[in-house]
């Protein structure tokens, strides 16, 4: 698989994955208490960062090679 097939398959994931987490939040976390309603809202924060974390060192890497 050539370079850009590869980070747009990275990036097709990275979306999958992102969708669900926002998905499952807001469908079964924020039934909950207040307190559990802001930790989903910080689990979306912190899945969408490392995500897009993981996908710009991944660009950078396969720029330097």
């Amino acid at each position: 698989m050539d370079k850009k097939s590869a980070f747009n398959f990275r990036i097709f994931i990275g979306v999958i994955i992102i969708g669900a987490t926002v998905f499952l939040s807001f469908r079964y976390l924020l039934k909950g208490p207040p307190f559990i309603k802001v930790m989903a809202i910080g689990l979306v924060a912190g899945v969408s960062y490392l995500v897009i974390d993981h996908l710009i060192k991944k660009s950078k890497e396969n720029k330097n090679e």
